[in-house]
Formats: structure tokens, C-alpha cells, sequence
């Protein structure tokens, strides 16, 4: 792979560093939403429709040559279910080029480069009840405050680079 022709973007060689972020800006689409039609087309309704445009007009942006990366920032409080929450960060990550497949790599450094190397996020596969899927688009959820520790997963730090011998294959850092 390499440049695509008639994007303004590169799709990086394997294992090369994607570049560093740049701030954008959401743009309005032009001409807006006709949120009654297209809120019926998802089943959703039309105000719900409206307000999540909205919202989503508000978010940071971020872009390098391979990724978008909208950013919700919520303080933190009590939600609709009257569960209380911490601070937490909303990265809903994308390719430019809309293919589906993503590194497990980038998204780390896609949280470590817009919130924090310490802070932990996650990855939800919700019920089917709950499911959002209307584009490749992947999200993480950031709880921002880095002495917060969601409790499962791996103690401490094992990373490895390199050829163990033991079979298991890994790309090169």
C-alpha cells in the first residue's frame, strides 16, 4: 500500500509511525440534516435525531494521515439510570480511508496522544440491546483521572518487540 491517488491522506506502509495529530474543525453539513427523514430511516426520533448532530458539532477533532478522532469531553455526575460516573472522555475513532480495521497499537497511542499515557479506558461490547453500529468507527471510553484503575485486566507492564522463541508473533515496535 501507499498514497491513495484523489485523497488528500496516505495510507501508511505497515509498520511505519502514523503522524502526529492536528486539531480540526467539524464543519456543518451543507445543506443540514433533514432530521425528520433521516431520523425516521434509523428509527430514532426526530429530537433525539437533532440533539446528537448537535452535540456531535460541539466535539473536538483531531486528524493525522490515517485517523479521525472526534473527542467528548463529560464531567462526570449521574446519568439518565441514575448511576453516578466519573470524568470521563469519549474517543470515537475512524479511518479516513472508511476501512474497517484498525491496530491495536494506534488505539493505544491514539489514547495516549489526545488524554493521557496513565489514564485507562475501555472498549465496550454492549448488549445487543444497547448496540450503535452505523459505521466503522470504534470507540474508547477514558476515565480522566489517572489514580482510577478499572479492576480487570493485566497487574503490571509486559510488552515485547521482539523474537521469543516461543512462537507467538508480534510486529516490530
Amino acid at each position: 500500500m501507499g498514497q491513495r491517488y484523489g485523497r488528500s491522506f496516505y495510507i501508511r506502509y505497515e509498520g511505519t509511525p502514523m503522524t502526529p495529530f492536528i486539531r480540526g474543525e467539524m464543519i456543518p453539513r451543507d445543506p443540514p440534516p433533514d432530521f425528520e427523514k433521516e431520523a425516521a430511516a434509523l428509527g430514532v426520533p426526530t429530537e433525539d435525531y437533532r440533539h446528537a448532530y448537535e452535540e456531535t458539532m460541539l466535539e473536538e477533532v483531531w486528524i493525522n494521515d490515517v485517523y479521525q478522532v472526534n473527542v467528548r469531553r463529560h464531567e462526570g455526575g449521574v446519568n439518565a439510570e441514575g448511576d453516578e460516573f466519573p470524568p470521563i472522555i469519549h474517543l470515537s475513532i475512524k479511518r479516513r480511508d472508511k476501512a474497517p480495521v484498525i491496530d491495536w497499537r494506534d488505539k493505544q497511542q491514539i489514547k495516549n496522544e489526545l488524554t493521557s499515557p496513565e489514564f485507562e479506558a475501555i472498549e465496550l461490547f454492549p448488549a445487543e440491546s444497547r448496540l450503535v453500529d452505523t459505521a466503522n468507527q470504534y470507540h474508547l471510553w477514558v476515565f480522566a483521572d489517572a489514580s482510577l484503575r478499572i479492576p480487570v485486566g493485566f497487574p503490571g507492564r509486559l510488552v515485547n518487540y521482539e523474537d521469543t522463541g516461543s512462537g507467538a508473533v508480534q510486529r516490530p515496535k
